[in-house]
């Protein structure tokens, strides 16, 4: 009875916590809580459309009012590619863990060499081991946040982009609704319908306002990798480099080798770095810590052997320090360390060939998108003559410039492509964080 209660306290308690589950078939347990049975399925019904009920309660929804100091604001700070891949390489969250604990074992490692044993001298490799380990870690996580704020970085002068060529397009837009009302008002017969340009508005402001959303993010994002505080209301205006509306016969740069590329990122990924010191530095002092890698892969990897079952033999390897079944261990995880390193090495590879045939892919998209373009530009030009000579009327042209601002659009969008897949490429490569001065071989 004494080992009962307690279980039946905890019974009454997780079934106060779970709603009154102990008590379905007595109301007077929970009357606010009506019986439910899993047995019991929910009651039938005919379907009804869903739509026009969730477009009557969209609606309902009524534009913001604007406060006299609104928080936005048109203030603009200007941050260069390279400003935005440093900061970011900087500001690594994970990455500043495991240098402030690679800066708590190198004082430690200072206090041990003062002292002269085995056991010292153990302890000194087990310390450096740890801080190698952190300090490829560290730069593997600066890597991959440079990355990805570069990618939103362009993204970001994308949608900048498209915010000058979707005002452009309404502005042309509401000229040609005014002229087709005026026409409509004549009792000149229509191209087509007017509700279609009303419809090509209403198209053009939901883009507009989806793609202010999409800069709004993008900003939150960029600014929290680069470590900028969010009191201040101002906006990034991103700089890619290279002007975005460049004429079709401005060189583009060629794809880099694809050998010499895959060469260098095998050399100089931070990843691959830490495999191969941990497989050249393994031995029984620093067997613990190759455990605790193999853990972050696998548990299952880091299960270790089985200690002997007679007591006489664990008495022995203590004091000798000597651990039974320890060199099977050790090439046994030496083995797992080197599996891991290939396949490490072909994924490496694999995604620095996928990013230089991305960056050829993107130059030849690049240069098909500028001659789209400069065809509408060239039939722009033959309209607006045709309209001088009076052969065509405005609504052809109004229609051509439309197009003419998709296809640059495009144009837009194929060139940041390009420049993401050559961020893609030095994040593959693992280059990014040398760029800004952080190395294998320098304290940061």
């Amino acid at each position: 009875m004494g080992r009962a209660f307690p279980l039946l306290a905890s019974g009454v308690l997780l079934a106060a916590m779970a709603g009154c589950s102990l008590c379905h078939s007595r109301q007077s347990c929970c009357p606010s809580c009506p019986p439910v049975s899993d047995e019991t399925p929910p009651p039938d019904m005919v379907r009804v459309p869903q739509e026009p009920a969730i477009r009557e309660l969209a609606a309902s929804v009524l534009p913001p009012q604007m406060p006299n100091d609104s928080a936005r604001t048109d203030a603009y700070r200007a941050i260069a590619p390279q400003v935005c891949q440093c900061l970011s390489v900087k500001h690594a969250p994970l990455a500043d863990g495991f240098d402030s604990q690679r800066r708590q074992l190198e004082e430690q490692q200072a206090k041990v060499s003062c002292r002269q044993s085995c056991k010292a001298e153990k302890r000194q490799k087990q310390l450096a081991y740890q801080q190698a380990m952190l300090l490829y870690s560290a730069l593997e996580s600066r890597d991959q946040a440079a990355g990805a704020a570069l990618e939103w970085y362009f993204q970001l002068a994308g949608a900048e982009a498209k915010a000058d060529l979707l005002d452009l397009s309404l502005e042309r837009g509401r000229n040609t609704l005014g002229r087709i009302e005026k026409l409509k008002g004549a009792g000149i017969p229509l191209p087509a319908p007017i509700e279609e340009y009303q419809r090509q508005i209403v198209d053009l402001q939901l883009q507009q306002g989806q793609n202010q959303l999409t800069i709004e993010q993008l900003n939150s994002k960029l600014r929290l990798a680069m470590g900028y505080s969010f009191k201040q209301p101002w906006r990034i205006w991103p700089d890619p480099g290279m002007p975005l509306g460049t004429p079709s016969d401005a060189p583009i740069p060629l794809a880099p080798d694809a050998e010499a590329a895959v060469q260098l990122g095998l050399h100089q990924r931070p990843q691959l770095l830490l495999l191969r010191y941990m497989i050249a530095h393994l031995d029984r002092d620093t067997l613990g810590a190759s455990r605790i890698l193999l853990q972050t892969i696998n548990p299952l990897l880091a299960m270790s052997s089985p200690e002997p079952s007679s007591k006489l033999l664990m008495i022995l390897a203590k004091i000798l320090h000597i651990q039974p079944g320890q060199e099977d261990e050790l090439e046994r995880v030496r083995a797992q360390l080197c599996d891991y390193l290939h396949e490490r090495e072909r994924t490496v590879e694999a995604e620095i060939r996928a990013a230089v045939y991305e960056i050829g892919g993107r130059r030849e998209t690049i240069l098909r998108a500028r001659q789209a373009a400069d065809s509408w530009q060239d039939r722009i030009r033959d309209l607006e003559k045709q309209q001088s000579e009076g052969l065509k009327g405005p609504l052809s042209l109004a229609s051509a410039y439309l197009e003419w601002y998709k296809a640059r659009g495009e144009v837009v969008n194929e060139f940041l492509r390009w420049k993401i897949a050559i961020v893609k490429l030095k994040q593959a490569q693992g280059i990014l964080p040398a760029e800004c001065g952080y190395s294998d071989c320098k304290e940061n």
